[in-house]
C-alpha cells in the first residue's frame, strides 16, 4: 500500500532516505535550507513508499497569492530519488499519488530539475519532460595523463602559462577567504550582466557554508599572495559527485586565466580524493554553441542530458491563474509555470 509523507528538512527520515538512495549534495537538507533562507520558498520533501520501494523529491513551497502555491526544485539539480530496485511502473504511480496529495493542499504546479547524473535513467509519463541540452562532467576515475589529454590544446597552453607565472590554487579549509570570494563572484556577475537568478545575498553564502560544513569546498587561485579567483564545489561522499557551484575572478588578472587553472586543480583534488565525477554544468540556456559550454567542453568530452519535468497539478487553478486561456495547458515547453511570467 502506498504511503506518502511530507518531510521537513529537520526530519531524521530525510537523512535516512539519503543513506538508502543514490544522491547528490543538492539533495542534502542543508542545501534546501540555504535556498529557503535566500527566500526561494519553504523547503520540504515528498516521500512515497510502497513495500521496499521509495520515491523522494526535495522541493520548495512557493506562495502565489496567499492561498495557492506551487512546488519547485531549488537552484541546482535536486531531482527525484528512487530506490535502485524500484520498477518503472512504481515511479509514475508514486509521483502521481504524491502530487495528488500536494493538490489537496493547494499546490497548483510542480517544476522539477532533474539531476543529469543521478537521474540519467529517469523515465516518467507524468506531466512533460523537457530536454534543455547537455551538461559536462569530468570522469575522476581517469588518470592525470588522461585528464591532460582530454584538455583542449588552448586550455593546456593557458594553464601551463599560469603555472609558469607562479599562479597557485589551494583549498581554503577554514573558509577564511569566503568574504573575498563573495566580492569576486558578485563583481564577475556584474561584468557578465547576469540575471538576478545568479545573484545571492551574503547571508546565503554563509548559510550554505554553515549548513553543508565540509561538503562545501572553497578553492582560491593566488599570484604573489593576491587572490585572483575563487570557486566553490559541493561534495557528495556517498556517490562521489563534485558539483561545481559558483566561480568568480578578479578582472585585473584575466590574462592569467584563473578559471582554467582552478578547474584543473579541482579535478586533480577530486581525483586524489577518490571521487567519481566533477560536474561542471552546461552552457547558458543549454546551448552547445555558447562560450561557457565550449569552455567547459575544453576539459572533458563527457556529456549528460539536462531535463526538467513540468506538471500541472491542479488544471482548473492553473488555468484561472493564467487568465483562462486553454492553450496554456496544451504546451508546457515554454516558461513554466506560465502564470509567473
Amino acid at each position: 500500500m502506498m504511503k506518502i509523507n511530507l518531510l521537513e528538512t529537520s526530519s531524521a527520515e530525510w537523512l535516512e532516505v539519503l543513506q538508502r538512495c543514490r544522491h547528490d549534495s543538492h539533495h542534502m537538507p542543508g542545501w534546501l535550507r540555504a535556498a529557503q533562507h535566500e527566500g526561494s520558498g519553504k523547503a520540504f520533501a515528498v516521500h512515497a513508499m510502497d513495500g521496499g520501494h521509495e520515491l523522494f523529491v526535495p522541493l520548495l513551497n512557493r506562495d502565489i497569492n496567499g492561498e495557492d502555491w506551487d512546488a519547485s526544485s531549488p537552484y541546482g539539480f535536486a531531482g527525484p530519488l528512487v530506490s535502485d530496485d524500484a520498477p518503472d511502473s512504481f515511479v509514475d504511480t508514486a509521483l502521481s499519488a504524491a502530487l495528488e496529495l500536494l493538490r489537496g493542499r493547494g499546490c497548483v504546479s510542480c517544476f522539477i530539475r532533474l539531476n543529469p547524473i543521478v537521474n540519467a535513467p529517469w523515465r516518467s509519463a507524468v506531466g512533460t519532460l523537457i530536454d534543455h541540452g547537455m551538461t559536462i562532467s569530468i570522469d575522476l576515475s581517469k588518470s592525470e595523463a588522461e585528464h591532460w589529454h582530454d584538455t583542449s590544446h588552448g586550455h593546456r597552453l593557458e594553464i601551463s602559462k599560469a603555472m609558469r607565472a607562479g599562479v597557485t590554487v589551494r583549498l581554503d579549509e577554514t573558509l577564511a577567504t569566503l568574504p573575498h570570494f563573495i566580492r569576486l563572484y558578485n563583481a564577475s556577475m556584474d561584468r557578465l550582466r547576469a540575471s538576478d537568478y545568479y545573484f545571492f545575498d551574503d547571508a546565503y553564502h554563509y548559510t550554505l557554508a554553515q549548513e553543508l560544513g565540509d561538503r562545501l569546498r572553497l578553492f582560491v587561485a593566488e599570484e604573489d599572495g593576491v587572490i585572483i579567483g575563487g570557486a566553490t564545489v559541493t561534495v557528495s561522499d556517498g556517490t562521489g559527485i563534485l558539483q561545481g557551484h559558483l566561480m568568480g575572478i578578479d578582472a585585473r588578472y584575466r590574462h592569467r586565466q584563473p578559471s582554467k587553472i582552478m578547474l584543473h586543480a579541482i579535478r586533480q583534488w577530486g581525483r586524489e580524493q577518490g571521487h567519481r565525477y566533477y560536474h561542471l554544468g552546461g552552457g547558458l540556456g543549454g546551448s552547445a554553441e555558447d562560450s561557457l559550454f565550449r569552455f567547459k567542453r575544453g576539459f572533458s568530452p563527457d556529456t549528460h542530458a539536462f531535463r526538467t519535468q513540468r506538471v500541472v497539478v491542479d488544471p482548473a487553478r492553473y488555468l484561472a491563474l493564467c487568465g483562462g486561456t486553454p492553450s496554456v495547458l496544451e504546451d508546457l515547453s515554454g516558461f513554466f509555470p506560465a502564470y509567473r511570467r
